[in-house]
């Protein structure tokens, strides 16, 4: 789908889906717990992207609706994961530089997954069209808070 799509896409590889288990807010994590959750934030958008990469480049209100149900998938593991990079604090400092820096970022991104996966229940066209245009602009935004080419 030509709706901008490729920044999401270029996230990062596939990773493996982890473990999410809650993290209650101010929880000190590992540096390997913070980077899994970190994986997984990154292959939730991933897993959007696909979906949105697997419309055509003008896709019907039709077409949108029956990508909703994976979009909302998608969406809802992008947040679970945003809601738990938030609550985490590292006793590594800069990887929890890294953490306050990233993680209004991916709250922001779950946020236009969400309006991305509600506009394609709509089938409204446009309005997914804008959602992930503004979930593309975060995914940059995160790749170049977390210095890498991917987030």
């Amino acid at each position: 789908m030509a709706l901008g799509t490729g920044a999401l896409a270029g996230c990062g590889g596939t990773p493996a889906p982890v473990a999410t288990a809650d993290v209650a807010p101010g929880t000190t994590v590992t540096p390997a717990r913070y980077l899994g959750l970190v994986r997984e934030a990154v292959a939730a958008a991933r897993a959007a992207a696909i979906r949105l990469d697997a419309l055509p480049d003008a896709p019907t209100p039709a077409q949108v609706r029956n990508a909703a149900p994976g979009l909302a998938t998608a969406a809802a593991r992008a947040a679970r994961a945003a809601r738990q990079i938030s609550a985490a604090r590292l006793d590594d400092q800069r990887l929890e530089q890294q953490r306050r820096e990233i993680g209004p970022l991916y709250v922001t991104l779950a946020a236009a997954l969400r309006v991305a996966a509600q506009a394609a229940a709509d089938g409204d066209v446009a309005a997914l069209g804008d959602a992930v245009t503004r979930a593309a602009v975060q995914a940059g935004r995160i790749r170049a808070a977390s210095g890498s080419g991917s987030p």
